[in-house]
């Protein structure tokens, strides 16, 4: 018996977690709108902890082809997160987390839920997504400039 709710606990962890994804592209696709940019839709396998499964994966691309960002579902089964997605691009590698301004884990400033870009630096707080912070996470792994 024990074993089936931990079974359906990991379904329904994924299923949020796959409409949490789907959400961010449904929001990139907005933001990126009047950008001259390709997007590109994909799937990719995730392993983790809550087994293995197919999630979105989306590609932002310059009209010229050139591959500026990867955005690569990891998993839902993060510290201190909810979910998070690599984020890949030629020139390094970033990743966004979905977090809970209800977590009382988190040591971070979270007034909203949603998802973060932590940037690889100490004691900067992560970036609550939007156009913007978008743009900037892209800058950083690919250094085209918007």
């Amino acid at each position: 018996m024990h074993k089936i709710v931990e079974q359906q606990d990991a379904e329904v962890k994924k299923h949020i977690y796959l409409q949490r994804i789907n959400q961010l592209y449904a929001n990139i696709r907005n933001w990126l709108q009047d950008e001259p940019l390709i997007l590109e839709n994909g799937e990719i396998e995730v392993i983790e902890a809550l087994g293995k499964y197919k999630a979105p994966q989306l590609t932002i691309k310059t009209q010229e082809g050139e591959q500026l960002a990867e955005f690569k579902p990891a998993g839902a089964s993060v510290l201190l997160a909810e979910g998070t997605i690599d984020v890949e691009g030629w020139l390094d590698r970033g990743y966004v987390v979905y977090m809970l301004a209800s977590n009382p884990q988190t040591f971070y400033n979270i007034e909203v839920d949603g998802w973060y870009w932590q940037e690889q630096r100490l004691n900067t707080e992560p970036h609550f997504l939007n156009k913007t912070w978008l743009l900037q996470l892209v800058t950083w792994v690919s250094d085209h400039e918007f």
